[in-house]
């Protein structure tokens, strides 16, 4: 029925029909899809190709390899080689650099894209032990920032999160984990060229309020995020594949005694009634890699040298899976002037990094307050605590002519 209908509305009568104020049967039924898979695994037809084709070979002698390889190293630096075209980003978006202003509490920054590494101990002053999640970022940068008028007429989401009950935001993509290149195809690499950065495997798109916008290709550093600050973190669950009912929904599964083969069964299903199995009934089934979010996680600690955040918690997804970090918007767990609308080194930073380095005593991370750090004291002596008490000299002494 759906496919008759798009067929009749592509063909040159469509237009007409559409035209037309009768009352037929296109007025009543809605071309809207209610009900759909709860993942996405292959990406939207419109959607250009990431990697080229697996039987496209390209025989290059050595001259063209060190050519490409010099090019690949030069975008890694965020320069252009002189006979590539420049392309201002003014130009390939509707929006103007505008100057800097001040935080406040509607601004909404961008977030960052973090790989998963694992998770890692750490202890509090007082000896508490605290489990937590490291998350490391990967060469971020920005690649495009639509405003919302744009948004809202080029694309579906756009109608519905570019004018919301927030106000008017605009659309910032980031990237992050650079690829290789000549893998990628012509129409995928455009988006990083205009920008003169590096090709990127993994996009991210945010939700940012227009003074909070970045300039496409800026390079977004760890220190994004405050220590002591609550985030928030999107990303794909691990995927089991297909699980029965138990593993799937914690079903307790049927009585160890007296049962043959139907120990992990989930039992009768729409034996009842009207003896159907209704929609929404849990069975068996694909478990996991699906969107979700955890909320109000507190970070730690911040390694600006390996570009590593210290979450305290959990996350969602694997080891090695890629994640949305942004600012928590829970009321009492929101960010008080942060870094805007993100961090950029300056002199005064870079003079302390390279201090820091020149000690090796101390530790370049940064830490709340009642983190323990490892180069410090656990036990602390004072001078009267070395001194004995002769009253407890005198009692061994006793002990020890009563054993002889």
């Amino acid at each position: 029925m759906l496919r008759a209908v798009t067929g009749a509305l592509s063909s040159p009568l469509g237009g007409e029909l559409l035209a037309t104020p009768v009352c037929s049967s296109l007025a009543v039924h809605h071309l809207n899809q209610t009900r759909g898979r709860r993942r996405t695994l292959t990406r939207a037809p419109w959607i250009p190709p990431k990697y080229e084709r697996a039987n496209v070979v390209e025989l290059l002698d050595d001259e063209n390899k060190n050519l490409l390889q010099e090019v690949i190293s030069m975008e890694k630096d965020g320069r252009r080689p002189s006979w590539v075209k420049s392309t201002s980003p003014l130009v390939e978006h509707a929006w103007e650099a505008k100057e800097s202003q001040e935080w406040s509490p509607s601004s909404r920054r961008v977030g960052l894209l973090a790989r998963k590494i694992g998770m890692m101990p750490q202890w509090m002053n007082d000896g508490t032990r605290v489990l937590c999640t490291l998350l490391e970022i990967a060469d971020n940068h920005v690649v495009s920032a639509v405003d919302p008028e744009t948004w809202f007429h080029t694309t579906l989401t756009g109608k519905h999160k570019a004018f919301n009950r927030a106000g008017p935001m605009w659309k910032v993509t980031v990237g992050a984990v650079n690829a290789n290149p000549k893998l990628l195809s012509a129409p995928y690499r455009n988006m990083f060229e205009r920008q003169n950065i590096p090709a990127k495997v993994k996009l991210g798109s945010f939700l940012v309020t227009e003074d909070a916008v970045v300039t496409p290709g800026t390079p977004l550093d760890v220190r994004h995020f405050k220590v002591g600050q609550y985030v928030t973190v999107t990303g794909k669950t691990i995927d089991w594949g297909f699980q029965g009912g138990m593993h799937r929904w914690g079903m307790r599964g049927m009585p160890a005694n007296r049962t043959t083969k139907s120990h992990r069964r989930i039992g009768s299903v729409g034996s009842t009634g009207d003896a159907r199995i209704w929609p929404g009934k849990r069975m068996p089934g694909h478990m996991g890699y699906e969107w979700r979010t955890t909320s109000g996680l507190e970070v730690l600690r911040i390694n600006p040298e390996f570009q590593v955040m210290y979450v305290k918690g959990s996350v969602p997804g694997d080891i090695g899976e890629v994640v949305q970090i942004k600012d928590c918007l829970q009321s009492l767990k929101r960010v008080e002037s942060p870094p805007f609308p993100t961090f950029y080194p300056n002199l005064e930073t870079i003079e302390e990094e390279v201090e820091v380095e020149t000690a090796a005593e101390e530790s370049a991370d940064l830490s709340v307050p009642n983190l323990f750090r490892f180069n410090s004291p656990s036990i602390v002596f004072s001078a009267e605590d070395g001194k004995k008490s002769a009253g407890r000299d005198r009692t061994k002494a006793k002990i020890a002519k009563v054993k002889k």
